[in-house]
């Protein structure tokens, strides 16, 4: 066996190892995806509903303040 050969073999075992090594990555970074959860967003939705509601009440008042605003009798 002359070098060339021997460096080729180490060059194919370095290679192979190498895509071992990379395939076990690529299954930890899909085992740590498959393990997160998703959030909670019980809290965002009660805090839209909230905040829905108080525009329904400021955009009452608005349109009480242009009705009195628009009506010549009330000055």
């Amino acid at each position: 066996m002359d070098i060339k050969t021997i460096a080729t073999g180490i060059g194919l075992v370095i290679t192979i190892a190498g895509l071992f090594v990379y395939q076990g990555q690529l299954i930890q970074r899909i085992d740590v995806l498959e393990s997160k959860s998703a959030p909670d967003i019980k809290p965002l939705e009660q805090r839209i509903a909230i905040n829905e509601a108080e525009i329904k009440v400021l955009d009452a008042v608005v349109k009480e303040m242009k009705a009195r605003r628009d009506n010549p009798l009330s000055q």
